[in-house]
């Protein structure tokens, strides 16, 4: 079914729903995946404040590190992690037009080849457990190409459908399982349900084009007026073949709902320019919630990077030093991890930019850059090259 969305309202809602992502969505996404040029100092710190975090820690995991330039001089984008020691990045070998995806272990520092697509690549997306991996390409005639791995990268299933532009959201319920949209050149979507393991991808018709799974068969999503542009929204919960909707809260700015917990970002109301980042258990009690100032654009909330580490029950996030317009705002950012069952928070590094955060499983090690070139020892703090920035 196509439903017809205004682009106000899509647009709005592209930018609360993937920040972090692995970062910007659609046309940005393709470019930060673009030909990176290898780095003559593979040690080489970013700045002086990311120089300092290196320098004061000597004794660390990441110090063992070895990193040749064999392995990094051809890296276009790094895309995530496997496991906790393995990562998945792209590379362009001499005399081939197409990129080859490849997995390098940390701790063996041994690489491999993973996947050789049959096109160019333009999104590479990695799910929850690290056991299916999303490949996809555009055409010119508008239509993108998608294919689903294993963890081996033997291809699973495929499909072409109809799409300038997709989104996308892994089922940490049931790994592999996707909800999927998928946007024409005039902004109008069709959303579907994706199942590798069963070879089926069914027409969903679904109120809004970004949703989240709540459990196998129940997707969230912010409600956002479609003909009037908004910065909040409520919150609803959906069954996928059901027409009734349960309301759960108003005036949300952003969500992320986990396997076993769901975070919520509001708007404080007596102060309108500090957010509440509030977590639920299961059952959608409350368990902890802290306060934040809050950056503010021209139509919307910028949310700051964030990753979670949900076997440990932590969160990690950038958090600015204070309110403002985010055009007026060139301060840094404090890096800091929550663990929202027992409410203790942590500040970890300060004066840092505000960039996509991807860590491994175990929460040890996070990729961090707009490319995930650098690398953060989540213990000792120290940050490492892994490649050049294009």
């Amino acid at each position: 079914m196509e439903i017809k969305v205004s682009k106000a309202a899509l647009c709005k809602q592209l930018s609360i729903c993937k920040m972090l992502c692995f970062v910007a969505l659609f046309i940005s996404t393709i470019l930060l995946i673009s030909a990176c040029e290898p780095s003559k100092d593979l040690s080489k710190p970013v700045n002086d404040t990311e120089k300092e975090h290196s320098q004061s820690n000597q004794e660390t995991s990441l110090s063992t590190l070895k990193i040749p330039a064999s392995k990094t001089e051809k890296i276009e984008a790094i895309y995530g992690w496997l496991d906790s020691k393995t990562i998945l990045y792209s590379v362009k070998q001499d005399g081939n037009d197409l990129s080859q995806l490849m997995v390098w272990n940390l701790e063996t520092n041994d690489t491999s080849i993973f996947y050789q697509p049959s096109f160019e690549l333009s999104e590479v997306s990695i799910s929850p457990a690290g056991t299916h991996i999303l490949v996809s390409s555009f055409t010119s005639s508008g239509k993108a190409s998608i294919a689903i791995l294993d963890q081996t990268g033997n291809p699973l299933y495929s499909v072409a459908i109809p799409a300038y532009e997709l989104t996308y959201e892994w089922n940490s319920y049931q790994d592999g399982l996707l909800f999927l949209s998928s946007f024409n050149e005039d902004w109008t979507y069709s959303s579907y349900v994706l199942n590798p393991e069963e070879q089926t991808m069914e027409t969903l018709d679904f109120p809004q084009p970004f949703a989240q799974w709540s459990s196998e068969k129940e997707l969230m999503f912010l409600d956002w007026n479609r003909e009037e542009p908004a910065l909040t929204a409520p919150l609803e919960r959906k069954a996928l073949n059901d027409d009734g909707v349960e309301s759960l809260m108003l005036d949300v700015i952003h969500f992320k709902k986990m396997k076993q917990a769901l975070m919520t970002i509001q708007v404080e109301t007596e102060k309108q320019d500090r957010g509440t980042y509030a977590f639920y258990d299961q059952t959608d009690k409350p368990i902890h919630s802290f306060s934040v100032p809050l950056l503010k654009s021209f139509s919307d909330w910028v949310i700051p990077s964030y990753d979670f580490i949900e076997k440990n029950k932590e969160f990690i996030t950038f958090i600015p030093n204070e309110s403002k317009d985010v055009d007026q705002y060139d301060g840094r950012f404090t890096l800091i991890k929550l663990n929202w069952e027992k409410g203790t928070q942590e500040e970890l590094m300060k004066d840092m930019e505000n960039e996509p955060l991807s860590c491994s499983l175990d929460g040890s090690l996070c990729l961090y850059g707009y490319q995930f070139e650098k690398i953060i020892d989540m213990k000792t703090h120290q940050i490492q090259r892994l490649f050049k920035e294009s």
